[in-house]
């Protein structure tokens, strides 16, 4: 992206409170595990505009990774559905390396990055078909999700756990439309982790398996 809409800031300008947050920001994915609660780069370098928000925010996502709830797959799952229903490139090619390293099959993070996981029922478990169906009602029309659906839901999770998983999928539409309002680019890491897993002979084919 050359022509940035706004200025991110870099590491050596910003304020000294904000270091420990870039410093966890850009060791995400480098040493092949899923890193713990943190925001992105180039997010971090937007929100350092306003240090004040930028830690609320980091706060929020250290409440989350302090008592988690719901299986990490599960909660990178619903998050890729979010960003897909939304067409938020950026938290696409974040999230899916992310879901992979958590446990979804090369398989299902294709065929979500084609937006044919409808059309492929036999990769998904009961738990993560729940899941697909929760991120995306909640992303095209919370209003319309039912008290039977709810029903379902409850068979396999308690309340505290939907609270959580929720919030979190409300959270990804947010950074969904903060990412591309900003026109967010993603860093290089992100990229070429996400075409190693989307791009080649193999995209889309195992969606009809």
């Amino acid at each position: 992206m050359t022509d940035q809409r706004i200025r991110l800031i870099p590491k050596d300008e910003a304020p000294a409170a904000l270091r420990d947050i870039y410093d966890r920001a850009d060791a995400a994915l480098t040493d092949e595990q899923l890193p713990g609660p943190t925001l992105f780069g180039n997010q971090v370098r937007a929100l350092a505009h306003h240090p004040e928000l930028l830690k609320a925010l980091m706060a929020v996502y250290e409440a989350f990774a302090a008592a988690p709830t719901v299986e990490r797959k599960l909660i990178e799952l619903g998050i890729l559905i979010c960003s897909r229903v939304n067409a938020c490139d950026y938290c696409l090619r974040h999230h899916t390396p992310l879901a992979g390293a958590s446990g979804l099959s090369p398989e299902q993070l294709r065929c979500i990055a084609a937006a044919d996981w409808r059309d492929s029922p036999q990769l998904w478990s009961e738990q993560e078909w729940l899941i697909i169906r929760y991120a995306e009602m909640m992303t095209r029309a919370p209003y319309k999700i039912t008290d039977a659906f709810f029903a379902e839901l409850r068979q396999h999770f308690d309340n505290r756990q939907i609270v959580d998983m929720t919030m979190r999928f409300a959270l990804c539409s947010a950074w969904n439309k903060f990412n591309d309002a900003l026109d967010l680019d993603s860093e290089t890491a992100f990229q070429h982790a996400y075409a190693e897993i989307t791009v080649g002979p193999e995209t889309g084919r195992d969606c009809q398996a």
